[in-house]
């Protein structure tokens, strides 16, 4: 008599304990590392609207992705193939099922949409202190750096004869002050993006873009543009360095002076060459001139 041949076992159990182990395993390594997945701590209301809005579209991608990892799982288990059954049993649905998972799915697009159009908005609207002035400044980008061109009222409009005091790479403002960026560019796109004080503004030629932020402490906020604009792209850097009231309008001011400094010196020295090529010209040199010319 022959004995009756059972079908192998399935893996699955081994599988699913497997995936979860590893997981786990995986999540007590990241947490350690300070979370590599976290954003940078932001230092402007716009940054932390956007933080936020980064750690709820993580927690709702992370449970929809644990769902259906887990539908999977259950129905791979429940619907495969049995003892001497030839063919696993075939999943069915009650009538109007598609029609509320559709609903069910729609509903939460709608409100992940409206979420993201209420943050977006928070991220870019700045509420300035009524104790507080606005600073605006242009930043216009250029293969390959950020120039920065501060408002005549700063502290370096009294330098004489410069219409537009200005720095390169790096931007400096005052701390807990609404900073107004009106952002350019001269020759292709580039991208204005400091995580720490707000979202990403692209710089497109012959067109302005609006940001905005209020730096709530004072330090150095790195960026760089993420927009690929030539050979050069990785050397572009964006850097923000937020100082006290004080030392803005002396660094404006030392700004204004250094360059009415350099502008004197070229002036004088463009004066030296002229003059120099101007002085009437000697009888020996003359005569000279007037031999080689006969």
């Amino acid at each position: 008599m022959r004995r009756a041949v059972r079908p192998p076992k399935s893996r699955l159990p081994v599988f699913g304990r497997a995936l979860a182990g590893a997981t786990l395993a995986l999540g007590l390594i990241a947490a350690p590392a300070g979370a590599a997945i976290a954003p940078d701590v932001a230092h402007s209301p716009g940054a932390e609207d956007i933080r936020t809005a980064y750690w709820v579209m993580l927690v709702v991608a992370s449970v929809i992705g644990v769902a259906l990892l887990a539908g999977l799982l259950t129905a791979a288990r429940r619907f495969r193939a049995r003892g001497g059954h030839a063919e696993p049993r075939r999943l069915t649905a009650g009538r109007g099922a598609i029609g509320r998972v559709g609903a069910g799915l729609g509903a939460l697009a709608l409100v992940i949409f409206i979420f993201g159009v209420i943050m977006t908005g928070g991220a870019r609207d700045v509420t300035a202190d009524e104790s507080s002035e606005a600073l605006e400044i242009d930043a216009i980008a250029q293969q390959w750096l950020w120039r920065f061109e501060y408002p005549a009222e700063s502290g370096g409009a009294a330098s004489p004869g410069i219409a537009t005091t200005f720095s390169y790479t790096e931007l400096v403002v005052p701390v807990d002050t609404p900073v107004n960026l009106s952002i350019d560019s001269t020759d292709v796109l580039h991208s204005w993006f400091i995580p720490a004080l707000g979202p990403q503004v692209m710089a497109v030629p012959g067109e302005v873009t609006e940001t905005s932020f209020i730096a709530d402490e004072e330090g150095y906020y790195e960026g760089k543009s993420t927009q690929f604009s030539g050979t050069s792209f990785p050397a572009v850097r964006s850097n923000v360095r937020v100082v006290s009231r004080e030392e803005y309008d002396a660094y404006v001011t030392a700004l204004g002076e250094d360059l009415a400094a350099g502008q004197s010196a070229v002036q004088q020295q463009v004066g030296a060459n002229a003059a120099e090529g101007t002085e009437p010209v000697g009888e020996s040199d003359a005569a000279a001139a007037g031999g080689a010319t006969e």
